[in-house]
């Protein structure tokens, strides 16, 4: 067993690994979408970045803590990404309030 200080520092390395896979992957995506090209570069890299951090919670946490720490990290790295290139919005609607004119989505003619 290794010592607590040293389980830490290994969690920051593979927060560091997912939040990078799930930010390739978005970038991948975008890519994907708007130019048509399959980034094979960047899902290597998302590839990487994946088994880097899944390798470093394996040895702090096992199994368990691959699945839970890296899906939310991967995950939650992913939406921030696909939203900031523009791949999709996330929006809160407040019921019973008329969305302000500048919210009302545009249609492009």
């Amino acid at each position: 067993m290794i010592g607590a200080g040293l389980d830490i520092i290994l969690l920051l390395f593979a927060l560091v690994g997912f939040g990078g896979t799930g930010a390739s992957l978005a970038v991948a995506r975008s890519r994907w979408l708007d130019e048509g090209d399959r980034d094979l570069g960047m899902w290597g890299v998302a590839g990487m970045l994946l088994v880097f951090g899944g390798l470093c919670t394996l040895v702090a946490t096992g199994v368990s803590g691959v699945c839970a720490f890296g899906s939310v990290v991967v995950w939650g790295s992913y939406v921030l990404m696909a939203q900031h290139l523009g791949v999709f919005r996330v929006e809160v609607r407040v019921s019973g309030r008329a969305p302000r004119p500048e919210e009302e989505p545009r249609s492009i003619t």
